[in-house]
């Protein structure tokens, strides 16, 4: 699912606030990030068990508009903070 217009607007406040810098750590550039539009969503492997679980938390993501280097940030405490 998309993010809302205020999800969008909470994660690009949150960037500004944290000061996260245009330049990437893997390439150098200053081409600046694109934002995925959703919440990347992740699964817990239960290897004992052989168990495949969602989990409750997700991430945000960055990625680079030069090399496409990928920054995730936990989406949760940017939300709902």
């Amino acid at each position: 699912m998309p993010l809302s217009k205020a999800q969008e607007k909470a994660f690009q406040k949150w960037l500004g606030d944290h000061h996260v810098s245009r330049t990437c750590p893997a390439c150098g550039s200053e081409a600046g990030w694109t934002a995925y539009n959703e919440i990347l969503s992740t699964m817990i492997l239960d290897l004992e068990q052989k168990k495949i679980s969602p989990s409750t938390n997700g991430f945000l993501v960055l990625t680079c508009n030069n090399c496409r280097h990928i920054l995730f940030f936990a989406a949760p405490p940017i939300l709902q903070g």
